[in-house]
């Protein structure tokens, strides 16, 4: 689509219109319904989403810039990668996203989009998106921020490998001995 919205609507979408942002901003919760858990659990490749909220904060700031903080938590279990057991999480998030608007309308584009840049400039390390069409999908962003803190390795506590000794045993291969022996005439021929 071209107003920056996927052809596929989000499993946890939450749209708010910037321009109706009020100055002093708005406060936000939300909470994922069972569908949307788990269509989510199935897009992150969890075995279950028990539970996602979000506690923001979404303030405008100047250039139609906006910035949203808070809090998500989140509990879901995936399997441990040593055991393969299952394994729950319990995941608390404190966020700060800034969303700048993906282009600018007038003459004086190339200016409006500098300031922006200086404004950003000062801010503090937060996460930087855009947006489009005065358009700003809140749960969406939740989800994906939830998304890039799972643990893409999850382990149990106790979950250990069994110990390897390198090198304490020689396993020869006679079928390798042949692909050894051919390569090495074909470098013989190539002289």
């Amino acid at each position: 689509m071209s107003d920056g919205f996927p052809d596929v609507a989000p499993e946890f979408s939450r749209v708010i219109t910037a321009a109706r942002l009020p100055p002093h901003g708005i406060e936000e919760s939300y909470e994922a319904k069972p569908d949307e858990r788990a269509a989510l659990a199935k897009r992150f490749e969890l075995l279950r989403l028990d539970s996602l909220k979000a506690e923001l904060s979404v303030k405008p700031g100047r250039l139609d810039i906006v910035t949203v903080t808070g809090k998500i938590t989140a509990t879901f279990v995936q399997n441990c990668v040593v055991t393969l057991e299952p394994l729950t999480t319990r995941m608390k998030l404190d966020i700060d996203v800034t969303f700048v608007p993906a282009g600018q309308a007038g003459g004086n584009k190339q200016s409006k989009a500098q300031e922006a840049d200086e404004d950003l400039d000062d801010a503090p390390d937060e996460d930087i998106e855009t947006y489009s069409k005065d358009r700003i999908d809140l749960g969406e962003m939740v989800a994906q921020q939830m998304a890039v803190n799972i643990d893409p390795y999850p382990r149990k506590p106790d979950a250990a490998l069994p110990a390897t000794e390198f090198g304490s045993k020689v396993v020869k291969m006679p079928g390798l001995g042949g692909l050894r022996d051919a390569l090495k005439n074909k470098d013989k021929t190539k002289d």
